[in-house]
């Protein structure tokens, strides 16, 4: 905010500040009105800027470091696995990235998802943009796909994706024995849940190995829910809940010992659990992996009955 009842030369340097700003984004604006000129060639992408953290997690564990990622601090916080170089460049939000430090860091690929339609076109004057899937598990192995051809990383992808399939046989095998449906889900409050379906990576991984979701109704797409905790409360089944970091973990744990909790069916006793690692629904095949892994441990010591 510019205070006009500064000494004139505040206000001159100022001014000169704001135009120098208005005057660095005409030149971007200038620059991104041309349309992109790219030398046509096959060659593998070495400088790639991401706009999605399950697309970031893929690369990472295709051996493919970005250059940039949207927000990376949430990547580091929410998922963390792999881990993220501090070298990586911060490009702004999922959805707003800064395009000026975009255009700058000259990327060769741009990835991105198809919510990002809107963004689609100018990014495309800054560098090639392809688009992957991301809806879901089946959204998530598809994306792993195209990327191992796009960076020639097929033994990689089939590595991860096998891995995965492992995990969650394994799971399947010993769910065989479970009857009781399950209820998956991350606390909002005291009072609502978000439950996860089919649609959503760790819903899809559930399904996956077997196991029954005990909410019947449809899921939007993306495969969330946000149910009040009375909606489920006397369903015969059980609740896992997961928690995305260190905050939410806190905020389930005092939700536990709340009188109306520790009254309601479903999160008294033997039926509730807290997911012992964090997850987020916002990650792809790696922690698709660790989630189906964790189930596996979770159900062999849960008592069944």
């Amino acid at each position: 905010m510019l205070v006009w009842n500064q000494a004139p030369v505040c206000r001159d340097a100022e001014l000169s500040m704001v135009n120098g700003m208005l005057s660095r984004r005409r030149l971007l604006q200038g620059l991104l009105a041309v349309p992109f000129i790219g030398i046509a060639s096959a060659a593998v992408p070495r400088r790639v800027a991401i706009l999605d953290w399950g697309l970031a997690e893929l690369a990472l564990a295709l051996g493919v470091t970005p250059v940039a990622v949207s927000a990376p601090d949430w990547y580091r916080k929410l998922i963390n696995m792999p881990a993220m170089s501090t070298d990586v460049v911060d490009i702004g939000l999922l959805f707003q990235p800064n395009l000026e430090a975009l255009y700058a860091l000259r990327p060769d690929t741009i990835l991105v998802t198809p919510q990002h339609a809107l963004l689609k076109p100018i990014l495309e004057r800054i560098a090639p943009v392809v688009t992957l899937p991301v809806n879901g598990l089946a959204g998530y192995t598809a994306a792993t796909k195209q990327m191992a051809a796009l960076f020639d990383r097929k033994p990689q992808a089939d590595a991860l994706i096998q891995h995965l399939q492992q995990q969650m046989a394994q799971t399947r095998d010993i769910a065989v024995s479970i009857s009781c449906p399950l209820f998956l889900a991350f606390t909002v409050n005291s009072l609502h849940v978000r439950l996860l379906g089919e649609g959503c990576v760790p819903g899809d991984v559930l399904a996956g190995c077997g196991i029954r979701n005990a909410w019947r109704e449809p899921f939007p797409p993306g495969g969330e829910s946000l149910v009040e905790l009375t909606q489920i409360a006397q369903t015969d089944a059980r609740l896992l809940l997961l928690t995305a970091d260190d905050d939410e973990r806190r905020a389930a744990q005092s939700w536990q010992t709340s009188p109306l909790w520790q009254r309601l069916p479903l999160t008294s006793g033997n039926r509730l659990r807290l997911a012992p690692t964090h997850f987020s629904s916002a990650g792809a095949l790696v922690t698709a992996s660790r989630f189906a892994a964790m189930l596996g441990v979770l159900l062999t010591g849960w008592d069944h009955d």
